[in-house]
């Protein structure tokens, strides 16, 4: 059980894995090739990754079969990470996700056109089934900023190699022509007071926090206060939403049409714009923020909290020329710190932190494809011994344990390498008022797609 914090009582506590389950021990771990095709399932007619898939011994275990479909997000980075070994699952993955593209504006999916799907399930999933149940999501689901962002920058990538697959029929549209859709979902998104894309939702039963680190606690202030809703822009969003619309910006020249709703050049403003107020509204002096949120006076404030999210910046453009020499060199002395790099590899929050869990979800545990994804930045940006150094603490983490997990404790070897419980707290204010429960611990995915992804990225440079 993990420590509580001031006012936390714990509700509920549940060992889920057993200390003795076979898939813990590392003699037993697939080998990567193995586990490469346990993630690879046909969906909307194309072989793609899922998310994640359980092992056999753990069929019955629900909370080991929560991520077993298409996700946007998740597929995408999979198979751009699986790109040296498995090149036609970029194509795949872009064409399966494009045939659900939003086309409509849906409260309950959270549809929007040009919006690229968070979630797809079959109706005959479980998890679907309990969520439409209760009438909180419609499938697919919409419910993130990021997804749309990546699939934009996946395109620009396959065009660099082929322009020709930009002419691919998908459901009858021009893969183009979608592109171009996805483009004005962009720049409709960007039209908030703080001229970042946020998290807004159209469903109050969706996911608040619509970005990678989407559990309700992962966006706080220094002081430990939580973001307060629908206006959070997390850092790493502005370096997705800067190579998408780059991303455009070489796409229309490839495909010159009047439907593209701005000019190469207006879209290549735009993008500097967001290089400036990256500078302008998130760096802190020497790190960059965690993310920003309005206040009730329309303020732009920062989440003035060390974490990973700053990290992605670096497997971007967004702060690609000399002029940000510095802000990189910071990011890679952030990055490598003691309080963000331990044996479990880069924590999602700074171990210094006064919200830090060891195993909280995104609030200090570590999650290999993050760490690899930072480390990839490094290695781009020059940062040699620095990405060498992070990819050995994540490759020793995941040889140290059975599978391929989804994240890791943050203070082992102190702890176990993983979770094995389930948590659940309830907060309880000076006044006495009771929050929602927040579930603070949880087992991590033991086959996880991003995990075996970052795995095969790691071998194959070392």
């Amino acid at each position: 059980m993990d420590e509580l914090k001031a006012g936390e009582t714990t509700v509920n506590y549940e060992i889920i894995v057993q200390e003795n389950d076979p898939a813990l021990n590392p003699a037993n771990r697939p080998t990567i090739n193995d586990a490469i095709e346990m993630i690879l399932v046909h969906a909307n007619g194309y072989q793609v990754p899922f998310a994640a898939v359980p092992l056999s011994q753990h069929k019955d275990v629900p909370e080991q079969n929560l991520y077993n479909c298409l996700f946007g997000r998740d597929s995408l980075v999979i198979s751009d990470l699986l790109f040296d070994v498995k090149p036609h699952l970029r194509m795949n993955v872009i064409s399966a996700l494009a045939l659900d593209q939003g086309k409509k504006f849906d409260a309950q999916s959270e549809e929007e056109p040009g919006r690229i799907a968070h979630e797809v399930r079959s109706i005959d999933d479980p998890v679907a089934q309990k969520l439409s149940d209760h009438g909180d999501w419609k499938f697919p689901y919409y419910g993130s900023v990021d997804a749309t962002l990546i699939w934009m920058k996946q395109v620009h990538c396959a065009a660099k190699d082929d322009q020709s697959i930009l002419d691919t029929d998908i459901g009858g549209v021009a893969l183009w022509e979608r592109f171009i859709a996805s483009t004005e979902w962009v720049l409709k998104r960007l039209a908030t007071p703080s001229g970042f894309i946020e998290s807004s939702r159209a469903n109050p039963k969706g996911i608040a926090n619509q970005v990678w680190k989407d559990s309700g606690d992962s966006y706080m202030h220094a002081n430990g206060v939580l973001a307060r809703g629908d206006s959070t822009a997390s850092v790493e969003t502005v370096g997705e939403t800067y190579d998408a619309i780059m991303a455009a910006v070489e796409i229309q020249v490839m495909k010159p049409s009047k439907s593209w709703p701005l000019s190469t050049k207006e879209l290549t403003q735009l993008a500097h714009n967001l290089q400036r107020s990256l500078i302008a509204y998130f760096w802190m002096g020497d790190s960059f923020a965690l993310g920003l949120e309005r206040d009730p006076n329309g303020q732009l404030v920062k989440f003035e909290s060390l974490a990973s999210n700053q990290g992605r910046l670096l497997d971007s453009d967004v702060l690609s020329g000399d002029e940000f020499s510095i802000y990189r060199t910071a990011i890679a002395s952030a990055m490598t710190d003691s309080s963000m790099l331990g044996d479990s590899g880069l924590r999602t929050l700074s171990n210094a932190h006064g919200s830090y869990r060891p195993g909280g979800y995104h609030t200090g545990s570590a999650w290999p494809f993050d760490g690899v994804l930072t480390a990839r930045g490094l290695l781009k940006q020059g940062f040699t011994r620095e990405s060498i150094y992070v990819q050995d603490k994540i490759k020793n983490a995941i040889e140290s344990c059975g599978g391929y997990p989804e994240f890791f404790r943050g203070d082992w070897p102190e702890q176990d390498l993983i979770n094995r419980f389930i948590q659940d707290v309830q907060f309880e204010d000076e006044s006495g008022v009771r929050a929602d429960t927040n579930r603070i611990a949880q087992p991590p995915q033991i086959i996880q797609g991003w995990t075996v992804a970052a795995y095969s990225w790691l071998s194959n440079r070392q």
